[in-house]
């Protein structure tokens, strides 16, 4: 049973957000892990932003500048575009460790409740430049797990004010297939337009003055900013929303994120059905930490890579009778699509649940490689006259090579 709350158009009361609120406050969190290892290496992606919100006076913060008015934004999630993002938080609770309610809204029509509680609170001065801010942990009941710093600072010589957001994260829970689909096809563009909104939201709320006639966060987040007349798939976009931002920095880490290395095992378990998986757990048997949640991850892959291998060799001689199926046969092509589907699905989610639409990516690939294979082994073989046994052989060589280039781009 999931523990993602969603509804379908319309959100939660006040008093079911209240509820949850302090059911939020004693959840675990959906993940474990230092943030030192929070890397690509290990299945994480890295996400990250930074703009120039304004400029302040030269020199240290003095309590009623601009930086204390930013200051008093990002604690109430006043960056946070609505459209996309919407916090529920009791602002009375103090910073550290408050309990937070963040509503994820895609298509209008969509509603997850996801829970997170802020776990460090950074203040920070030298000489030359004041910081503030903080982070917050993913728990139990989000659709993703990981750390998200949301960090403002001030440049004392030049008085130049910088919001800076870093985030390592990876898929968490989700109500349905059909909302891991979604996330999957739609989630980093989500995720960047709100990166890139959150800068432009902070200059407006800045520039507009909108952060003195505001005091409180909801308030706040529902300021009308002219922002708020752009779509917010404009703001997806790479090049040209990055730029109207005037973002000067921006990180797009993806662990697994690789589609041609999905694709790859795809074909190759079009050509050989079993050397896909048995390339796949011999990469596990030496990198365990890489392998999927779940049974995945509980399998014993020193032995199983053998097994797999001993599979892989017996197809490749078995290949050259006869007497073996075509490929495209019923049985045979269903093992294809089995094998394709799992490897492709296996290989984008490290230390993650399988993700679904790298399985269909994987599996049609298989299909297309089967079919494609297929008809280039009856050209060689009956309008070209090469025996099948060297045609075969080929094959292999082929197999072999392509093998090697995904082993490569796995390590």
């Amino acid at each position: 049973m999931t523990n993602v709350e969603w509804r379908w158009k319309s959100g939660w009361s006040d008093p079911e957000l209240l509820t949850r609120l302090g059911r939020a406050a004693t959840l675990p969190l959906n993940f474990e892990g230092q943030e030192k290892d929070m890397t690509p290496d290990n299945g994480w992606s890295l996400v990250e932003s930074q703009a120039i919100i304004g400029c302040d006076r030269p020199g240290a913060p003095s309590g009623d500048d601009a930086f204390a008015r930013l200051k008093h934004a990002v604690t109430e999630l006043g960056f946070s575009d609505p459209r996309i993002v919407r916090g529920h938080f009791d602002s009375a609770m103090p910073l550290l460790g408050r309990p937070m309610l963040l509503e994820l809204r895609p298509l209008r029509v969509l509603r997850y409740l996801c829970p997170v509680r802020i776990r460090a609170v950074r203040s920070e001065q030298d000489e030359n430049r004041t910081a503030y801010g903080f982070s917050i942990d993913t728990l139990v009941g989000h659709v993703e797990s990981g750390r998200e710093w949301f960090l403002l600072s001030k440049d004392h010589r030049t008085g130049e004010l910088r919001f800076h957001i870093k985030a390592a994260w990876r898929e968490g829970e989700f109500p349905n297939w059909w909302s891991a689909v979604g996330f999957e096809l739609m989630g980093r563009r989500y995720q960047r337009a709100w990166h890139h909104l959150a800068h432009m939201r902070l200059r407006e709320l800045l520039s507009q003055g909108h952060l003195a006639q505001h005091p409180g966060g909801e308030e706040m987040q529902h300021a009308h900013l002219r922002v708020s007349k752009l779509p917010v798939q404009f703001f997806s976009q790479r090049g040209l929303s990055r730029r109207l931002v005037h973002v000067e920095r921006e990180v797009e880490s993806e662990r697994g994120r690789d589609w041609l290395t999905t694709v790859g095992f795809g074909v190759l378990a079009g050509m050989r059905s079993m050397s896909a998986p048995a390339l796949l757990g011999y990469h596990f048997s030496r990198e365990p930490r890489t392998a999927p949640e779940g049974w995945a991850s509980r399998l014993p892959w020193s032995k199983t890579a053998g097994v797999l291998g001993l599979l892989a060799a017996g197809e490749l001689v078995a290949d050259k009778t006869p007497w073996i199926p075509a490929r495209i046969s019923p049985p045979a092509l269903l093992g294809r699509v089995l094998t394709g589907a799992l490897t492709g699905a296996a290989v984008a989610a490290p230390g993650q649940r399988l993700s679904p639409v790298r399985a269909v990516v994987g599996a049609t690939a298989a299909v297309v490689s089967a079919f494609g294979f297929y008809s280039l082994r009856e050209f060689a073989t009956r309008r070209l006259g090469v025996p099948n046994v060297v045609a075969g052989l080929l094959e292999d060589a082929a197999v072999a090579a392509l093998g090697g280039k995904l082993f490569a781009s796995l390590r």
